[in-house]
């Protein structure tokens, strides 16, 4: 089991190796970069109220340990020849970090993990090109707020997997049909498909495989929430607008960001035979 103190090590070991003047981390930062602005928080991600966050204000420089009670973490936060950079690395066990928000002084990003993972370098925000400056640099920070869910929060969720196989085809909402064409749902910016075919969507890159692992998510989202035997955390409104304005947006970071947060509504848990 992982504890804050092995995480505050692994952090402390790391940061011996750092001084001002290195290189940020090369192959990081994993999660998918969004510009953000300052008032943004988790509750962006989440209508629903699932989401908690951590913040930490002000970011204090090296290694420290952090903790609201819940979720235990560690922070590396320091200087290199790029500009400044974040480290994280989680302590604590049974908590799922799904986006991690740093906001500078003009805005920030917001990076989200589709499934989650315990641990993330070289975060930042914008890069500034100062007067005399060479080159630009990334801006210090000013705070880092984590956007996590917990397991079993007493809503219910089936999964696309439940939703797509044809022996629960009897259990889809009597206003929903398998061969309903997405753009019904979903608006002018979805694909031309059914309902059925998105659940099996494979993804892919670019803004069109944001789209189809968006659709695959917001389709098992919109039976969940629509159906009157699963206590979904959205409502069908809910789903509809938020999935419509992010396929609107053609921002492939928003779609995944969103298609993060409805998976992992829809894994809460099916009270469905």
């Amino acid at each position: 089991m992982r504890t804050i103190t092995s995480a505050i090590a692994a952090a402390t070991t790391l940061s011996l190796g750092l001084a001002c003047g290195q290189a940020s981390a090369t192959g990081y930062p994993i999660g998918t970069p969004t510009p953000v602005e300052s008032a943004f928080s988790c509750r962006d991600f989440d209508s629903a109220g699932l989401l908690r966050e951590l913040t930490v204000t002000p970011l204090p420089e090296g290694p420290r340990a952090q903790s609201d009670g819940t979720l235990s973490l560690a922070t590396v936060y320091y200087p290199t020849t790029d500009g400044w950079v974040l480290d994280w690395y989680q302590g604590s066990t049974g908590q799922d970090i799904h986006h991690v928000i740093v906001q500078g002084a003009d805005g920030g990003h917001a990076y989200s993990y589709a499934p989650p993972v315990t641990s993330d370098r070289n975060l930042h925000g914008d890069a500034v090109l100062a007067d005399g400056a060479t080159k630009p640099l990334y801006e210090p920070l000013r705070s880092a707020t984590f956007c996590y869910s917990l397991p079993n929060t007493g809503t219910e969720g089936c999964t696309l997997g439940y939703w797509k196989v044809w022996q629960h085809h009897d259990s889809w909402p009597v206003i929903l049909l398998p061969g309903q064409n997405l753009q019904s749902v979903f608006g002018p910016d979805a694909y031309a498909d059914t309902l059925l075919v998105a659940l099996d969507y494979k993804g892919g890159p670019g803004i069109d495989g944001g789209k189809r692992l968006l659709l695959k998510q917001a389709v098992a989202a919109l039976l969940n929430a629509t159906s009157p035997s699963v206590a979904y955390p959205q409502s069908p409104a809910d789903v509809i607008a938020e999935v419509r304005f992010a396929l609107a947006s053609g921002d492939r970071g928003l779609m995944l960001a969103l298609a993060s947060t409805l998976d992992a509504y829809n894994n809460l848990g099916c009270p469905l035979n």
